[in-house]
Order: structure tokens, then sequence, then C-alpha cells
């Protein structure tokens, strides 16, 4: 699995188009309420006023506009899946999406997008560790339906129908009810599909698990840093990088066999 910030590391993008877009809000409704009283009441300084603001209004309601675009995009750039086509992206994909997202972005002038931009570029390797870590378990699972699939084209279409319904199912669980439609299609699909074929029902299963071990955010991490800190705190013998290590080989043990006392895992 992968432990990254993906989630926590794209959260930052929101709070700059947030921002971007009250800011062109507060600045559209003066040239409303200037415009206004210029229908009302002609004054030569209100007008004055309304043509300097003007241009200023539409060059942020186009920054805006370009920020929401790419803004979508960058969530697209670290997805495991398509939700279009089902397929199953690799580094070289999401790469290339990232590239392209951080250059749109980059062409905002604006010092906070900016400023954005040099951050994500920094995290972008680590913001997508978690493919380079899903290829060769994919690759595993992929062995057996070579083997049950002897036509190609039919594992790439099962194949694509199990990754598009997790896809689509993962995103109504987040609360994307624009889904739904789509999300019951494929669902039906993959039925159909699975149906008198229990060799194509394990298969499904399989690669469903194999999407939901995939952990792009930094919860798990901190969940075991919740743990590990109070421990480190108290071994302070552990001075050289031998020593922290075998302890780490010790906690990785504890910490894999002992039951979680809360949460959903909790009792496993």
């Amino acid at each position: 699995m992968s432990v990254i910030h993906t989630q926590h590391s794209l959260e930052d993008a929101h709070p700059v188009l947030r921002d971007l877009e009250r800011g062109n809000f507060h600045a559209l409704n003066i040239v409303e309420k200037q415009e206004k009283h210029l229908r009302k009441r002609w004054q030569e300084p209100i007008f004055e006023q309304w043509v300097a603001q003007t241009e200023p209004v539409e060059r942020l309601l186009a920054q805006c506009s370009v920020m929401r675009f790419w803004y979508e995009s960058l969530w697209d750039a670290v997805e495991l899946v398509d939700w279009r086509s089902g397929e199953i992206r690799d580094r070289a994909i999401n790469a290339w999406l990232f590239q392209e997202t951080l250059n749109g972005l980059r062409a905002i002038e604006h010092p906070r997008v900016q400023k954005l931009v040099d951050r994500l570029s920094e995290q972008r390797h680590e913001l997508l560790t978690f493919l380079d870590l899903f290829a060769p378990t994919l690759a595993r699972w992929q062995q057996p339906l070579s083997a049950h699939f002897t036509d190609a084209a039919w594992a790439a279409f099962f194949q694509a129908t199990v990754a598009r319904t997790w896809r689509l199912e993962h995103a109504l669980r987040n609360g994307h009810r624009t889904f739904s439609q789509a999300a019951s299609q494929v669902r039906q699909l993959l039925t159909e599909f699975i149906a008198d074929d229990p060799i194509a029902h394990h298969l499904a299963q399989d690669l469903l698990a194999l999407f939901e071990s995939v952990v792009r955010t930094s919860c798990a991490a901190e969940a075991v840093n919740s743990v590990l800190r109070p421990f480190l705190e108290s071994r302070r013998e552990c001075t050289d990088q031998t020593s922290r290590q075998l302890f780490l080989n010790l906690f990785t043990l504890w910490f894999n066999m002992h039951p979680f006392d809360r949460g959903p895992r909790a009792g496993k």
C-alpha cells in the first residue's frame, strides 16, 4: 500500500479557488451597484470608477473560470481509475496530466495560485507514488485474468467494467450523486458479466479488493503515527539508525498483529 498526502495536498487548492471566486463576487457586486446608480443618475466620477473597475473584474472572472477548470483537472490527475472509460491509470498518464494542469495553473497571474503551483510542483512525484506500487499488484491479478479470458479484448473489457464499477461507487460513497445513473448501469453490466461464472466473480472481487487497499491520503499514516509517537518518546536509547530500524521492525510486527480497539476495524 502507498501512504501519502494526496488528499491533503490537493485540498490546499480549494481555499485558493474559493477566495478567488469570493473576490470576484465582491468586485462584481461593486460594479453592478455602480451601474444601477448610473442608470438612475449620471455622474462622471462614478462612470470613471466603473470604467476603471470593469476590466479588472473581467480579468478576475476569467481567472476564476480557468482556475475552476484546472482545479477539477488536478483531482483527475491523481485518480486511480478513469470514471468515463474504466481505464486504470499509470504514472505516465497521470504525470502528463498533472504537469499539464500545473502549466495551466501557472498561466494564472495571481500570487496565491503561483504559490500553490510551486508547492504542488515539489510534491508531484510523491503524489503519484501509489501508482507505482499498484502496478505490480495489478500485473499479478492480470495473470489469472488472461488465463480465464483467452480473448484479450474481453479481458480488457472485463477489467474496465470492474474498475469503472469501483470508481463510480467510490464517487457515490463520497457524496457525488450525479454519478448515480452511471453507477447503476455499470453495476448491472458487471452483474450480467459474472452471472453463472464463479471464476469471473472471484476475479471481480479480487480487483475490487485491490482498489480498496490503495491508500492515497495521510489518514492511515496519522493513525500509525499516533500510536508510534508515544513509543518513540519513551525509547530514548534508540539513538542510531540500526537501533531505530530494529525497534521499527518490532513495532511493525506488533501493529500488524494487534486487534484494533475502535473504528471500522474494531476487533480485527
